[in-house]
């Protein structure tokens, strides 16, 4: 990882605050953000709402949209009313400077691309291992069609599928409104609070607090249909491994459109998967199930790979100059 760009990041988004970890603020954030996500959801839980159904609870739907903003908003009080940040300085804070750039936008490619890969490699091996086939005339879509409208598509779900792909980044453009409201909270203010610890260990402990945050939704049946302990152990094994890749896309540019953007793709390409494929177990296929898990792990050594390659060219460049600046002088 690109160490001197982590700690120039940690520098200009604490905004010049002490160094070391503020458990303090952080124990703040992390309260808010849980505690605002519990009451939300917690009418939808104790209707016993399910998040597997697309058309049977709305309530619990829009719930969880909202849920998206409660980082966020607690970064935000932090910064305000805890930190005293005014002005540019909070923007700063949660990490809404360079949004824009040249760069950011490189890296927000860079996210996409690698949203996809996850994606598209998790169903891969899926189909590889058996546990799912590819058949969007018996796919999820095609049974709420039929559920909701009491007829069969109008056209065949291979060609409603190719056109929802085409569909993709107007998805990922409308997701992205949501996603920031997590990655302002997650990746904008709690990653650089967190790097006293390490990049390694800020990645995987900021990645754990965010997957232990969807517990809630988990026990409505997100994602893994499994409303208990096992699910909220699942996502946040998902959520480390997700969490490290986009949080080194924020430590990598020093921007956060790529964490939105990469946020955005996976959270809208996923849902694809209900054009595709029939019913399976959503333990075994997924981006942040066990395939998912395979993959992550494979782009995680590739971008230490990456990484090291380039701190090894750039130390033996140093040795050169070295060398160099030696021979030259008197």
């Amino acid at each position: 990882m690109r160490q001197i760009t982590a700690r120039k990041d940690e520098r200009e988004t604490t905004a010049g605050s002490s160094r070391g970890t503020r458990w303090g603020a952080i124990s703040v954030f992390v309260s808010l953000a849980y505690g605002a996500a519990w009451v939300l959801l917690w009418p939808a839980i104790q209707t016993s709402a399910d998040l597997s159904d697309p058309v049977g609870s709305p309530g619990a739907y829009i719930g969880t949209v909202a849920m998206m903003f409660t980082p966020g908003l607690a970064a935000l009080l932090v910064a305000v009313a805890l930190q005293r940040r005014r002005g540019k300085a909070i923007l700063v804070e949660l990490g809404l400077t360079g949004f824009f750039t040249r760069q950011a936008w490189r890296f927000a490619l860079a996210g996409v691309t690698g949203a996809v890969v996850l994606i598209s490699g998790s169903w891969g091996l899926g189909m590889l291992f058996g546990w799912v086939q590819l058949d969007p005339e018996q796919s999820v879509a095609k049974e709420l069609i039929v559920r909701v409208t009491g007829e069969q598509p109008p056209i065949p779900m291979a060609l409603l599928a190719l056109l929802q792909l085409v569909n993709l980044p107007i998805g990922i453009a409308i997701t992205a409104i949501a996603a920031t409201g997590e990655e302002v909270g997650w990746r904008g203010w709690l990653l650089p609070k967190l790097l006293p610890l390490g990049p390694g260990w800020a990645l995987s402990v900021s990645g754990a607090i965010w997957g232990l945050w969807h517990a809630p939704a988990i026990l409505l049946g997100l994602n893994f249909e499994q409303r208990n302990p096992l699910g909220i152990i699942m996502m946040m094994i998902g959520c480390v491994g997700a969490g490290v890749l986009i949080g080194w896309l924020r430590l990598a540019s020093g921007s956060l459109l790529p964490c939105v953007l990469a946020h955005a793709a996976l959270n809208s390409f996923a849902t694809y998967q209900s054009v595709l494929f029939p019913p399976f177990d959503q333990r075994l296929v997924g981006p942040l199930a066990i395939t998912g898990w395979i993959v992550m792990t494979l782009l995680i050594t590739s971008c230490m790979l990456r990484a090291t390659r380039r701190r090894q060219r750039h130390d033996s460049e140093q040795g050169g100059r070295e060398i160099r600046d030696t021979a030259v002088s008197p």
